[in-house]
């Protein structure tokens, strides 16, 4: 199995672990390269925001935790890619600063673990768009309203398009890792018209 990380990243276990591998990273920057510039709230220690430096001009990411700010900060210059994204410390759910963000397409990258934290118990995920944190419900009706109706979301394997039906039509990307499916990409583009399935695996 390929190494999560190319290189060496700050950030704590838990957001080592919940951190979307680099090669998916790529992968979704591949997927999103049509687009001048991109959002990705909730985004931990950066990750995927310096994938997706690499392939746009203009990237924010915001997190509430300061720390992993400040982590993320510290990993896009280890890219190289510094300069290529606004990282700011904020509520993704606050509307005064959701307006202010403009964005032609988003990444949501809530929290799905039922049990909180902690490697014991974080296999054991979520199974409503309602129960993440921040609620991904709510973070897709706010980024829809304030910032742009094309939006990608990390959900757990567990969902399928049964548990994502209010938000509309999408395209599930089964994400396969280290042998096994570990999430799915849900995409929630305005050129989407019917739901469809693929999967993609990066061992």
């Amino acid at each position: 199995m390929k190494q999560k990380f190319s290189k060496p990243i700050f950030g704590d276990e838990d957001a080592r672990h919940t951190g979307c591998p680099e090669v998916v990273g790529q992968h979704l920057a591949n997927q999103l390269s049509h687009f001048s510039s991109a959002i990705e709230l909730c985004c931990g220690v950066g990750i995927t925001a310096i994938q997706l430096a690499k392939k746009m001009g203009r990237i924010t990411a915001v997190d509430i935790n300061r720390k992993r700010i400040n982590d993320a900060k510290k990993n896009a210059k280890i890219y190289g890619v510094e300069d290529g994204i606004k990282f700011i410390v904020g509520d993704v759910l606050d509307c005064n600063l959701l307006k202010n963000l403009p964005a032609d397409v988003a990444f949501l990258d809530p929290d799905w673990a039922a049990g909180g934290t902690g490697k014991s118990i974080r296999h054991v995920h979520v199974n409503s768009v309602d129960h993440t944190k921040p609620s991904m419900r709510k973070m897709y009706i706010l980024t829809k309203q304030y910032i742009t109706p094309n939006i990608v979301i990390k959900v757990p394997k567990n969902f399928a398009f049964e548990a994502l039906s209010d938000f509309g039509c999408c395209r599930l990307e089964n994400i396969a890792y280290g042998g096994e499916v570990q999430f799915k990409l849900a995409y929630f583009l305005k050129d989407i018209m019917e739901n469809n399935e693929a999967g993609f695996s990066f061992d």
